[in-house]
């Protein structure tokens, strides 16, 4: 006889329709990301390729699509990182940078402003590494004496001298005179003085002038003074309206020193005389032509023509002829 087995026990997954057996798992959704373009699984929280949460585009990521625009916050991002990159610089060069060159060409601003700000052993600890000698502080210096060496004063004034003695000046003439002051590099302040001003007067600058209204030839006398220093010079002044006399014409006056009354012929003989230490003889006929030579009291001379103006020219020897005073010409 034989046994009875029971049946053997189904596993569940025996029981399980053929159907469901051939069934593959399923496929996980897709996520499009806007921010690349790339395609990925949703079981990623962000995108794998620019780490972008879905929903979200243009903030952050790896990787930015083509065509992809920079976010405001970005932008202001990247302007004040170059504005911190350029300030940063700046201070390099401009306040750091000297430190280490102070020896070198740009570096003496930084040694002369630490010397002014009072800090000597800075200053010097810095001078003396980078091998830079400071210049001596001129600050209190005298722009008229730079180097403030000591001007000599002037020398006291020991003499004067004037460019005339003695002269003889027409109606209404000037003359303008030059001063000397001895020794050389001497200063003073000349004043001028007449000792008749109604026969010449003399201004501040020294020029004189003939104001002898009288009939006569007259004589004053001019003076320069500096100090306790003086110097004269004897001024005749002929009149404006000189007398006739009883003279005839070609006969000599001995008021007038000598000269005669009318014109001289060319060739005349004369003879020097009143001329005290002498008489110039000049370039032309008057006082302020070029003195070319000199005679004294007792020369013959020939006259050779009457200017008319109280001059003659004359010969004096030697082949040297000019121009002298009539004053001091005593003709025949």
């Amino acid at each position: 006889m034989a046994d009875k087995r029971p049946p053997a026990r189904q596993s569940s997954s025996d029981r399980r329709p053929s159907s469901q057996k051939q069934t593959p798992s399923r496929r996980p959704d897709m996520i499009h990301c806007e921010n690349c373009g790339e395609d990925y699984s949703s079981t990623y929280k962000r995108c794998p390729f620019c780490d972008e949460r879905p929903g979200r585009t243009g903030i952050g990521g790896r990787r930015v699509a083509g065509g992809g625009q920079v976010h405001p916050i970005q932008l202001v991002g990247l302007v004040i990182s170059l504005i911190l990159i350029i300030a940063a610089l700046f201070i390099v060069f401009t306040r750091i940078a000297p430190l280490f060159t102070g020896g070198l060409p740009g570096g003496s601003s930084t040694s002369q402003s630490s010397s002014q700000t009072g800090d000597d052993s800075s200053a010097g600890s810095s001078a003396g590494s980078a091998g830079d000698i400071s210049a001596p502080d001129s600050s209190g210096e005298d722009p008229q004496n730079p180097g403030g060496q000591t001007q000599p004063e002037p020398s006291a004034v020991t003499s004067i001298t004037l460019n005339k003695t003695d002269m003889t000046l027409q109606p209404g003439e000037t003359f303008e005179f030059s001063v000397t002051l001895a020794p050389a590099g001497a200063e003073g302040s000349v004043t001028w003085s007449s000792s008749d001003t109604s026969l010449a007067t003399v201004d501040e600058y020294g020029i004189v002038k003939n104001v002898n209204q009288g009939t006569e030839k007259k004589k004053a006398v001019i003076t320069a003074t500096c100090g306790e220093i003086t110097a004269t010079c004897d001024v005749y002044c002929k009149p404006a309206n000189p007398s006739s006399g009883s003279e005839q014409p070609g006969e000599s006056s001995t008021s007038s020193g000598g000269s005669t009354s009318g014109p001289v012929a060319a060739n005349t003989p004369g003879t020097i005389t009143n001329a005290g230490n002498g008489l110039n003889v000049r370039s032309g006929p008057g006082s302020s032509y070029d003195k070319i030579a000199s005679v004294k009291n007792g020369d013959k001379i020939t006259i050779l023509e009457d200017t008319g103006s109280g001059w003659y020219k004359v010969d004096i020897g030697g082949g040297t002829t000019g121009y002298v005073s009539s004053d001091y010409v005593s003709v025949g």
